[in-house]
Parts: structure tokens; sequence; C-alpha cells
């Protein structure tokens, strides 16, 4: 059975700007607004597109990420029939490979994905940065446009963007249509108010061009990505190549202010309202569990909070995940809690960053700045004195 659309997951992407939170994670499945992951957004709109087969190619371990996506029927992709979802981990230590003496089973892998999905295009997407792509929209454009390749973008200004951004601007035929000619690294546009078109690391081709460009690129052992794959297309005037504008909430994950950022622009109701309530939901794992209650002692303003979480202290300006208990007269302000952590009492946490499963003892002061939170890694123990003990330590 033809399949219309296979979808593959590049989610190969810079980590060490967002260590400690990426030593046991992927960036794709970083939590945001305190129930979703990053990679919940892709997902959505493969959902939407009914698109039905993925291929994940991850850069170091895949744990998480497994765990949180499991069969993939939250999002459709437990089709046994034409369909399904494919992983590849520790793709980063394999690039190395390719880097010196080339590694072919990296670009079978894609190859075999490919033709084995029997798909017409090809899509081709990353995962940091959060934004709510209508896919079925940009797909409709593509066929309307009768595009070779199509790339989304968003109208910003340059200076909206940090300045050493790893991310890329498209160059379009006398800065008009919808028809792109160039891309140029961000890092080389002045850092001023004027506008940009910011690469949304997404791409949909057929899937004979892919395939063309995928040889290429084995060629020339460079790694899948949008902008490599962008940068081979353009060589070739004969190839037409399409900008799809996205108009809804952005926001690149790049390292930790950035995705510190990214959350408390959930506390600003039009912006989560941009993100996600649009024309289709955003669709996570579920976990049925009992809703968080609230003592008498607690009090809570301009924050979002999980289900089975227990409040007794006071949560201003902050998000709080799963399964977390905050006692009597700890204060947490600006502030985001991943789930399973124990806050005792007296506890003041100011723009700090819990990672999972991490115990606060009474009294304990962590402070870190808007522009420079502080992190706690996964399963740390904080003394009283406000010594961090990291777990086996």
């Amino acid at each position: 059975m033809k399949t219309r659309y296979a979808a593959i997951l590049n989610l190969v992407e810079e980590e060490n700007k967002l260590l400690p939170l990426t030593t046991k994670r992927p960036v794709a499945t970083l939590p945001i607004a305190c129930r979703y992951r990053l990679i919940d957004f892709p997902f959505s709109g493969l959902f939407n597109a009914k698109v039905r087969s993925a291929s994940l190619f991850i850069s170091g371990s895949g744990r998480s990420l497994y765990d949180h996506m499991r069969s993939g029927v939250s999002w459709g992709l437990d089709n046994i029939s034409g369909g399904g979802v494919f992983t590849h981990s520790q793709v980063r230590m394999k690039s190395e490979i390719i880097q010196k003496d080339g590694y072919r089973d990296y670009y079978e892998d894609h190859e075999i994905f490919i033709k084995s999905a029997n798909s017409e295009y090809v899509l081709l997407i990353g995962s940091n940065i959060l934004a709510n792509i209508q896919m079925d929209s940009m797909l409709k454009f593509h066929l309307d446009e009768k595009s070779d390749i199509t790339v989304a973008y968003k109208k910003i200004k340059r200076n909206a963007i940090k300045k050493d951004t790893i991310f890329s601007t498209y160059d379009f035929e006398n800065n008009a249509g919808n028809e792109i000619i160039g891309v140029t690294p961000l890092v080389d546009i002045p850092y001023d108010p004027a506008p940009i078109a910011f690469g949304l690391n997404i791409l949909v081709a057929k899937t004979s061009v892919f395939l063309n460009y995928l040889e290429d690129l084995k060629e020339e052992q460079k790694i899948v990505s949008v902008e490599n794959v962008l940068k081979k297309a353009i060589e070739h005037p004969e190839i037409k190549v399409k900008g799809y504008e996205y108009t809804g909430y952005l926001k690149p994950i790049e390292d930790i202010p950035s995705y510190f950022e990214a959350n408390m622009d959930m506390l600003i109701e039009n912006n989560f309202n941009a993100l996600f309530y649009r024309e289709s939901p955003v669709r996570t794992k579920s976990k049925n569990s009992a809703p968080t209650y609230y003592g008498k002692s607690s009090n809570v303003t301009n924050s979002l909070l999980a289900n089975d979480s227990e409040i007794y202290g006071t949560v201003e300006n902050s998000l709080i995940s799963r399964r977390n208990l905050i006692l009597k007269d700890a204060k947490i302000n600006h502030s985001i809690v991943l789930q399973g952590c124990f806050i005792d009492e007296g506890v003041q946490l100011d723009y700090v960053i819990l990672d999972k499963r991490v115990h606060v003892e009474k009294g304990a002061k962590l402070e870190g700045t808007e522009g420079n939170p502080l992190v706690i890694p996964k399963e740390a123990r904080v003394l009283s004195s406000g010594e961090i003990v990291e777990r086996g330590i």
C-alpha cells in the first residue's frame, strides 16, 4: 500500500549549551509547559497531516525518547500496515565516524526507510524549535505550488534571535515571492531590527528528489539535515524551491536561557494560546492521575501546574510538572520544577530549574537570574546550606 508521506526526524541537534538538562536526554524530550515535550509538536503536526510512517535519528541514547513515545499510538504512528515508527540511536557517534572514514549504514538507514515506506513525498524535520506548524497546510502549499522542495520559515526581526545563533535565514528571489535562492547563517547578518526569514528546520520534497540529494550527501559525507539538503537543491536552478510562511508562536531552543524563556512565555496567555490553540491540538502521551492538591497554606499565582502534585507553599510565575511535593513556607518564584521533586519547608527558589527527582532540603536558598537561570541536575540533593550534591557523590 502506497503512503503519501514519510517523515524523517533529524534529532542530531546541538546539546552542549543545554547541559546538564541534556546529559541523559536528547533535546527532543525537553519538557515544555509542564506536561509536553518538544517532540510532541512535530509529532502532532504529522498526526494532523495523517502521516503514518516516521523514522527517528537520535544523537545519543534514545531511552527517554522511547519511554515518552512508546509505540507512537498517541500520534497515530502505531500503524502495522504500511506505517510505523523506526528509531536509530547514537547518530552523533556515527557522524564522527562519517567525518573520519565514512559510515554508509547511516545513509542506507535513510534510504531503506524511504523506499520501504513507498511514499510519494519525504518530510525532514528537526525538534529544536518550539512551534506548532500546521503540517497539512504546508503539504497542501507544496502540492499547490508544484514545488520540488518546500521549507518553512517565519518573518521576524534579526535581533529577536540571539546573536551567536546556530540557525539561518532564507534568501528569496528579488526579496519577493516565495522562491528561495539562498541560505545565510544568521551570525553573518547584522544584529539589528531588520526583517529576516527565519528557517524552521522543516522540509518536504518529492521522494525522487530527496533520494538524489541523499546520494550527494553520502558522497560528500555530510549529515542529513534540512540545511544540507536545501543547499544542495539551490545549486540546481532547475529545482523549484519554495518557502512556506508560518505565522504562529516561535522560539528556538539553543541554550539554557532560551529554554527557560520558552517555558516562561507559556505564562503569557497570548503566547500559550498562539502555540496550543491553533487549528489542531498538540498531542502528548496521556498520564491518568489525580489532580494537583492545594493545601490551605498554599498560595499560587500566575503559574502552570500539571496533575498529581501537592502544594502547601507559595508558587509565583513558575511551572510545576507532575508528582511534586512543595511543603509549607516554601517560596517558588520564576522557576521550573520538573517531575518528582521534593521541596522542603522554608526553601526559596528564584530563577531556578530543578531537573527530575531533585530533593531540596529545609531552608535551602537557590537563586539564578533571568538571563542565567540556575540548573540543578537530575536526582541531585540540595543541602540546607545550598550545597548541591549530585547522585553518586
